[in-house]
């Protein structure tokens, strides 16, 4: 019966792709995919700023069902990330059924079909066309609309965001400045600084950086993965559970397992700096918040990099950009040639241009604007029927592969429209059951790191942390492994 229902997937970064895949794979349906962009790949097809790498192991961060033997190393650069993701889609023939340069502007619940209208705009049309879906999955990515600071737009030489790097600009012997501190600008700051004549690092707040320790696979571990696939199943355990174990620090931050972990971090840091002969970067560099409030960026080259003669590390509020000068809160002036914006997305908007209206009218954008961001685990929601969210609120992390999350939730999502039959057209959650689950969500993620002083884009408006599950990966497999449908959903006829 599932079978011949109609499914549009919106996004081809790791949870569209998974969808499709999983759709076809357990219902037999052959869902229309939507790209805004001319190739798959989501994130790790848009950003390509030079360093521009994953900070999860590669044999974790990859699909479960499609496991690749042949990565280089153990934290892969973006071109490997977006090749494998390419060869996934090659392999399941999602090319075929992807729309490409085609954005999805508007989804609209028609209640009297019960069926989504999707309102869709090819690249450089200025036509709409409406589809009809019975089932509509966002994959749409919190990595994908790029935060651009107002106080920037004076600027009057050549701003680049590392969201949309641009090859064309020869940074050779530039003064460039860099806004940010999260991962972008920490991978990104050690390739540009041996090329440039001086770079200033303009940062509100410091980043832990811990070491990477990074290392490369051998041709001999490659063909072992290759040959013996159950010794990359199990390389790939092992990588698990040691991120799920240092999810400790993040729930038990203020206990001594906690304090031993910061205490650590703080002294590796600093004999980093020492080593380098620049102890006086100690206070601007080393966090004062607690270990993990932000998330953390491992780097092995990062701090190093901030140590040489033609770095400058300001850590004082950008005042006013006039021209090319820009202009500190202490009355410093820096000229720069260059300025990139390594200040990361909007994760509260995230919905991008992409609007969406559920029964009786109700506007996903401006509930969300105006309220918590509220789901049932994170995939449903109530007053949007047949409508699942991928890698949104609640469920990404601050310490393990978010990969593995939009993996449990599209199977959560296929739990739902398995109930489609028999004469269900629509399902869609309580306002009850997703109360209880947002209370609980609440409640836990108060009790750890994240909810703690620190300024990061895990939480929202408010200060309230939105963007994360409060526990575990396996936490929440078992959470999301069943619904009770009779209980804590409502179906339409």
């Amino acid at each position: 019966m599932t079978a011949s229902l109609s499914v549009g997937i919106i996004g081809t970064g790791f949870s569209g792709i998974c969808a499709a895949i999983q759709v076809q794979k357990q219902l037999g349906i052959k869902a229309t995919v939507f790209e805004a962009s001319d190739e798959v790949g989501g994130t790790w097809n848009h950003n390509t700023y030079p360093g521009c790498a994953c900070d999860i192991p590669s044999h974790l961060y990859s699909l479960s069902f499609a496991p690749n033997p042949n990565w280089s190393r153990r934290f892969s650069p973006q071109s490997e990330i977006h090749q494998y993701l390419r060869n996934v889609a090659k392999k399941y023939n999602l090319y075929d059924q992807t729309l490409f340069n085609t954005e999805v502007v508007q989804a609209n619940w028609l209640e009297e079909l019960k069926k989504w209208e999707l309102t869709v705009r090819e690249k450089g049309s200025l036509e709409n066309r409406v589809l009809l879906f019975d089932v509509v999955f966002a994959g749409l990515g919190p990595l994908r609309i790029p935060k651009y600071p107002k106080e920037f737009k004076p600027f009057e030489g050549t701003i680049i965001h590392t969201a949309f790097w641009d090859d064309s600009v020869d940074l050779t012997g530039k003064k460039v400045a860099v806004v940010g501190s999260g991962a972008s600008a920490v991978q990104l700051i050690p390739k540009l600084q041996p090329i440039v004549s001086h770079l200033t690092s303009y940062q509100r707040n410091p980043t832990w950086c811990i070491v990477r320790r990074q290392y490369k696979y051998s041709s001999f571990i490659q063909f072992l993965f290759k040959w013996v696939p159950f010794l990359m199943k199990l390389y790939r355990l092992y990588i698990y559970l040691g991120r799920e174990i240092f999810y400790v620090n993040f729930r038990y931050f203020d206990s001594y397992v906690g304090k031993i972990a910061r205490k650590f971090s703080t002294k590796e840091m600093e004999k980093r700096l020492i080593s380098k002969g620049r102890p006086d970067l100690i206070k601007s560099l080393v966090p004062d918040y607690d270990f993990g409030c932000r998330r953390i960026t491992p780097s092995e080259v990062y701090l190093e990099s901030l140590t040489e003669n033609n770095v400058s590390v300001e850590r004082n509020a950008i005042k006013s950009v006039n021209g090319h000068t820009i202009t500190t809160a202490d009355g410093n002036e820096f000229e720069c040639d260059v300025l990139i914006l390594a200040t990361g997305y909007d994760t509260t908007g995230f919905l991008g241009n992409l609007q969406v209206n559920g029964r009786n009218g109700q506007n996903l954008n401006q509930l969300w604007e105006d309220n918590y961001t509220k789901t049932y685990k994170s995939v449903a929601i109530h007053g949007f029927p047949n409508f699942f969210m991928l890698l949104g609120p609640a469920s990404l992390l601050g310490h393990n592969s978010v990969v593995t999350m939009a993996e449990i939730q599209v199977d959560n999502a296929i739990q739902c429209i398995k109930q489609l039959r028999r004469g269900t057209k629509a399902i869609e959650p309580t306002k009850e059951s997703q109360e209880e689950f947002v209370t609980k969500l609440k409640t836990d993620l108060g009790k750890t790191v994240w909810a703690t002083n620190c300024n990061s884009w895990y939480k929202d408006a408010q200060g309230e942390v939105f963007a994360l599950w409060s526990s575990t990966v396996t936490a929440f497999y078992w959470h999301l492994w069943s619904n009770n449908f009779k209980k804590d959903f409502i179906k339409y006829t």
